[in-house]
């Protein structure tokens, strides 16, 4: 009897396979024929969904008309349209970088920000769980009352919002980091962590708000005060504030430069000559007393900067310790720039012999493949000299060469060597005569 069961279930198996496979079949074969009618229209089903865009907190131009005062959304990448209004906005990671970050919410405000505006901020600034970023560097104004608003109407629960930052444009962030600060104080008392950034920060805020390190980008702040600062009444403590930073946040080796490049700030003012004075003193205590071109150059912005406080006596000393040190350690660049420092004081003096002795000088330290804008220079000093001396020939000698030594021939440079070979043009007898 133990055979027949195993008969029964072999021949019930073999009658369910020839009952399932014609099924099978038949659904395999119209699954097939789906997607043959199916598939041509994918490809445009594609291309009508396009993904939402998010909001962008790197502003570069003022809002568009109509544009909301404040913009709630993820802190991310640029991207080309702003998020759609009244839609919850999905967090994401990341600023510039692919790190793993906490998750960050960027509230932006547009040009026209007021106080009308200073719940909605809060309220925004208060929703979590994730960190928050203000950005407030597109508003016209920027009053202080704001932050005592939200210190005032902060009622988050502890680790609602783990970080907050508040980014402002540079000049914003040197006049009144301190005082928002201390006017947000009773925020941090709430267990929020905050840092206030400027512009040039941007790049590193990924740093903070996922490990807390700050990062001061100096040569970058440098470079934004020389090249698209406008500067208020304010700058002198501008300045100040920013040689502070550099002294404590900067690279060692970049320290100097940086403390020259704001002496060049300091004398791009009229009555910038003490402030220019007083970062070049900085510079030459953290360069110290042993011989360097960086020492050479600290003492030739010392003087510049001295001369145009009218101590043409103490200036006139430094520049001939500059020499000395040049020699010394042979830089001729630097004797060569000291020197034609001097002959241009003795050349607005009139000591015409004197200036004149200093440029020759200058020219033939310097070799014939070293820094052409320095020598194009001496060689306009000295036809500028020798035409004050009526020795004409060779003051025409000297400004063609100048004018050949300028690699943009449209420059301010070349534009006066031209004006000088047309003044001496002018003065020389013709052959005619």
């Amino acid at each position: 009897m133990t055979g027949e069961p195993r008969l029964l279930t072999a021949f019930a198996s073999r009658a369910y396979r020839r009952a399932v496979q014609p099924v099978r079949a038949l659904g395999v074969g119209l699954v097939r024929l789906a997607w043959m009618c199916i598939a041509p229209l994918v490809p445009v089903l594609l291309g009508l969904w396009r993904p939402r865009a998010v909001t962008n907190p790197r502003r570069g131009t003022d809002a568009a008309p109509g544009a909301p005062a404040i913009t709630p959304g993820p802190a991310a990448p640029p991207s080309p349209a702003p998020p759609e209004r009244g839609r919850p906005h999905r967090p994401t990671r990341g600023f510039a970088d692919r790190r793993e970050l906490p998750e960050i919410e960027c509230v932006e405000v547009a040009p026209k920000f007021n106080e009308r505006l200073y719940p909605t901020v809060a309220r925004l600034l208060q929703l979590g769980p994730r960190s928050k970023l203000l950005d407030l560097r597109a508003a016209k104004v920027v009053k202080l009352d704001l932050f005592e608003h939200l210190a005032h109407a902060w009622q988050a629960p502890r680790g609602t919002v783990p970080r907050l930052g508040i980014l402002l444009d540079y000049e914003s962030w040197a006049m009144r980091c301190n005082v928002i600060a201390r006017k947000l104080r009773p925020i941090i008392d709430r267990g929020v962590e905050l840092e206030i950034f400027y512009t040039q920060q941007f790049d590193h805020l990924p740093a903070w708000f996922a490990e807390g390190r700050v990062h001061h980008n100096l040569p970058a702040v440098v470079e934004w005060l020389r090249t698209q600062w406008r500067p208020a009444a304010v700058w002198p403590m501008v300045l100040n504030v920013t040689e502070t930073l550099v002294l404590t946040c900067a690279e060692i080796d970049d320290v100097p430069e940086l403390l020259l490049e704001l002496v060049a700030i300091a004398l791009s003012f009229e009555d910038g000559a003490a402030q220019a004075t007083k970062h070049a003193h900085t510079a030459l205590n953290w360069v110290g007393d042993s011989p360097s071109r960086l020492r050479c150059r600290a003492l030739r912005a010392l003087a510049t900067a001295t001369l145009r406080l009218g101590d043409s006596e103490t200036a006139l000393e430094l520049l001939e310790t500059v020499i000395t040190t040049a020699v010394l350690i042979e830089e001729p660049i630097e004797e060569a720039s000291a020197l034609a420092e001097i002959g241009l004081h003795a050349l607005h003096g009139g000591h015409l012999r004197r200036a004149e002795a200093r440029f020759r000088r200058a020219i033939e330290i310097l070799a014939v493949s070293t820094s052409p804008t320095l020598r194009a220079t001496l060689h306009h000093c000295l036809a500028d000299t020798l035409h004050q001396q009526h020795e004409n020939d060779e003051a025409a000698r000297h400004a063609a060469a100048a004018l050949a030594l300028r690699w943009n021939k449209e420059s301010r440079g070349a534009d006066e060597d031209r004006g000088l070979l047309a003044r001496i043009h002018a003065a020389q007898p013709s052959q005619l005569s």
